[in-house]
């Protein structure tokens, strides 16, 4: 008879695979016994490639159930966006929703809340597995030949549990040191530890995750990837640089920021814009992604529409694709988009809002003034308007399409969803040197940040959004890059990461909002719902684990908030 174990114990089982007589274990969709572990040919390898191989295309938590947003860590990027304000997650069947709306979803008791920490403990498992297998239990150093397999595997085990401290915390590093994040799993944990396993403090989160990252830049100091799908030491330095930016150790953020923008460069415009290849193949701004696979699950599996492709994507010409066909597309929040000046070209990634006044509810056809204007955005401006008019019972204002189908590929059934997506760009890094500088000087983060801007608006100036704010928790100077930040990463999943980090809120409800009316709320500071809970299971087996509170949906609506 099977044991049930909890997400933590299965990762810790890792450990104990290969210094006791338990038999087999579970890397995610494959078992795995101990001797094939050690000695198969070629199994570290695998093992190896399994790290960034999971990260997408896999049904990892609903297998069979084919949930739609099971589609891997992208899927993080919209749970985690829509429950601010700059993603609104439209139209009659959206599976992001209940992360926007329904947060009694998102309690203890619910699969919701399992999802996250299913598959987060699952990539980790795969970490502590490599790990184990190079020889570098508790930081020693690997065997030889192992070395690069060590170092991918830290640089991915400290991004997720940043990525989980963050999640779980209730109070920022700067705000109370002491908070807990999350409990610690690495390949020396044991059974009996995780049973009575406390949650890090955000100063012992720290250390472990940098700790990590130290290892994973000396290991792969010389490591030449083939591909952005594998991370090297420049993403080691990126996320060093977002580990350090939370900290609020400006000199090292600023300083592993810098380090990791060598060998990159900014996207030009007809990247960004462009109809073929935008958002959806690396480029040289690229620093670290992952990509779909024709034979991957999500892609062959439930029609294609468990993927990153089938939420995102508007212009794919076969009757699939939630944001396409089933009325499920996810649009810019419109005083977001309208804080975007028209000479800024990254406006042009969401539909205008004006384009409403030309629909014409009465018309057997679409007007030919409408569809030249959407011919703006689009190749295929009668998919855009069937998405958002037709399917969605939406509209048209703020629909996304800067994430594009497959070049060449929008009508083949289901490769035009075979795209790559971007974790990590040298933007983004470009933004932590600038915030980093400018909390030491000033006048030095003011200059990056201009210089930056620029290249995307050329009559940009700084101060342009002093008032697109709607509370004083940071510097005007804070403000500025958090604009940028909103505007130039839509839709990759720091909104919420950067609003706990600011101590911001959320405000949906204003004159002429396209927020889901009852949906409509205001907050002044963090929300509570943005503290994830832990599961139940977890707190059954784990004696020392400290609960969140569980997430509080507001009454209604909120008043209008006057900008």
């Amino acid at each position: 008879m099977k044991k049930i174990f909890s997400t933590m114990m299965v990762a810790a089982l890792v450990s104990a695979s290969f210094t006791s007589c338990i038999e087999e274990i579970d890397p995610q969709t494959s078992t795995v016994t101990e001797q094939q572990a050690k000695d198969a040919p070629g199994a570290f390898d695998n093992f190896v490639a399994n790290l960034t191989g999971n990260l997408s295309g896999q049904f990892i938590y609903g297998g069979d159930s084919h949930y739609v947003f099971d589609f891997g860590y992208p899927a993080f990027f919209l749970v985690r966006d829509v429950m601010g304000q700059d993603i609104v997650p439209v139209g009659t069947n959206n599976w992001f929703d209940t992360w926007y709306q329904d947060f009694n979803y998102l309690s203890p008791n619910y699969a919701r809340t399992q999802f996250p920490w299913t598959l987060y403990f699952g990539w980790i498992k795969d970490c502590n597995i490599v790990l184990n297998q190079a020889g570098a239990v508790d930081y020693a150093a690997p065997v030889e030949g192992r070395e690069v397999g060590a170092g991918i595997a830290y640089t991915l085990r400290a991004m997720y549990y940043f990525d989980m401290a963050r999640m779980y915390a209730a109070e920022t590093y700067l705000s109370n040191k002491n908070a807990l994040t999350v409990p610690k799993v690495t390949e020396a944990t044991t059974i009996e530890e995780v049973q009575h396993n406390p949650r890090m403090t955000w100063e012992e989160a720290f250390d472990f995750m940098l700790a990590d990252l130290d290892a994973a830049e000396k290991l792969l100091a010389d490591y030449q990837r083939a591909d952005v799908y594998t991370p090297d030491v420049s993403v080691v330095y990126g996320l060093k640089a977002r580990v350090y930016l939370e900290r609020q150790d400006w000199a090292n953020a600023e300083k592993y920021a810098k380090m990791a923008q060598e060998g990159y460069r900014m996207m030009t415009q007809e990247e960004f814009l462009s109809r073929d290849y935008g958002f959806n193949s690396p480029n040289d701004s690229w620093m670290f992604g992952i990509t779909f696979k024709a034979t991957d699950p999500n892609i062959v599996e439930n029609d294609g529409d468990s993927s990153w492709g089938s939420v995102m994507m508007l212009e794919n010409g076969f009757d699939c694709g939630y944001a396409a066909n089933y009325g499920g597309p996810n649009v810019i929040d419109r005083h977001l988009y309208e804080t975007i000046p028209a000479s800024d070209y990254r406006k042009m990634c969401w539909v205008d809002f004006e384009l409403e006044d030309l629909i014409d509810p009465d018309a057997e056809d679409i007007p030919s003034d409408l569809l030249n204007a959407l011919s703006a955005y689009s190749d295929y401006p009668e998919r855009i308007y069937a998405a958002g008019v037709d399917n969605a019972s939406y509209g048209l204002g703020g629909l996304s399409v800067k994430f594009r189908n497959a070049a060449g590929k929008a009508n083949v059934k289901y490769d035009a969803w075979v795209v790559a997506v971007p974790l990590m760009r040298v933007e983004e890094m470009m933004l932590i040197e600038a915030e980093a500088a400018g909390m030491q000087s000033e006048a030095k983060g003011i200059e990056l940040l201009t210089k930056f801007a620029k290249a995307r608006d050329p009559y940009y100036t700084y101060g342009t959004h002093r008032d697109a704010y709607y509370n004083t928790s940071t510097s005007q100077f804070q403000n500025e890059v958090w604009w940028q930040r909103r505007v130039e990463l839509w839709g990759e999943g720091f909104a919420t990461f950067d609003i706990k980090r600011l101590n911001k809120g959320v405000i949906r409800s204003y004159p002429g909002t396209n927020h889901i009316e009852g949906s409509r709320f205001n907050v002044n500071t963090v929300p509570n719902w943005m503290v994830w809970c832990f599961v139940n299971t977890e707190a059954q087996y784990n004696e020392s684990l400290v609960k969140n509170p569980d997430p509080v949906r507001p009454a209604g609506d909120s008043d209008e908030f006057a900008w």
